[in-house]
């Protein structure tokens, strides 16, 4: 897709001629989001949808130095990159953060680190976290569409859907993999080569009730592209469910 004077490819570099929306999601498409900023919502909806999912600001997590991020597109190209997750920064605890609100059904939490403490000489609890979240920012059946969406991706037997290597049996996975580009701080472009990447993956189990939420990356790596992380993504699940 042409955008202002840049083109906006898909991972396949050939495309895939005419498909739905929900086809675009299962396959990672770069296109199909770049079409949808610019038939269906402007760069105001899109920075909107980002600042109220958490986005550009901490998100209050017990961690020191946390950094907001940054949500700077201002041009028509930089605005069908950040639809796709390029030209923008954030932090994997803004994702997990963002992600609560498909587990949570619309309510977003904040995320923490420690539960509660427990004395270990009279076994009382001396700290207990609070469960903090939003009032409902998602609608249900918006909900419901974004895990049938990320089901698809997982486990769908279309050969093109982006996250079969995911798919685990009888855990009901869902999930979307995320491949982006890396900045090159010198040239002021992207850095060149077949593995110059970063692949991602967001994943959560079970479908209905999600419990356990999973937000994995993998830089450059030497061998195996993403199959490095798809096979560490699987078995930390298994081992997770085993705990």
């Amino acid at each position: 897709i042409e955008v202002a004077d840049a083109t906006i490819r898909d991972w396949n570099n050939d495309g895939w001629g005419t498909i739905t929306y929900d086809k675009g999601y299962e396959y990672s498409s770069n296109v199909g989001v770049s079409s949808m900023i610019d038939n269906f919502i402007d760069k105001e909806d899109l920075r909107e949808c980002f600042n109220i999912y958490g986005f550009g600001k901490t998100t209050g997590v017990d961690l020191s130095r946390e950094v907001s991020g940054s949500l700077g597109f201002k041009y028509p190209v930089e605005v069908a990159n950040a639809a796709f997750g390029q030209g923008i920064s954030t932090t994997v605890i803004q994702h997990l953060k963002a992600l609560t609100l498909i587990s949570n059904n619309g309510k977003e939490l904040t995320p923490h680190i420690v539960s509660k403490i427990v004395d270990p000489n009279t076994g009382k609890t001396t700290y207990k976290r609070e469960v903090e979240e939003t009032g409902r920012l998602v609608s249900q059946s918006t909900i419901e569409k974004m895990k049938e969406l990320m089901y698809n991706v997982v486990n769908s037997d279309d050969p093109n859907a982006s996250g079969r290597k995911y798919k685990i049996e009888g855990f009901d996975v869902i999930g979307k993999t995320g491949t982006a580009q890396i900045a090159d701080n010198e040239s002021g472009g992207y850095l060149k080569g077949d593995n110059a990447y970063v692949y991602s993956f967001a994943g959560m189990f079970p479908k209905d009730d999600p419990e356990i939420i999973i937000y994995a990356a993998i830089k450059r790596p030497n061998v195996g592209t993403s199959n490095m992380l798809s096979t560490a993504v699987t078995n930390l699940m298994k081992n997770i469910a085993k705990y």
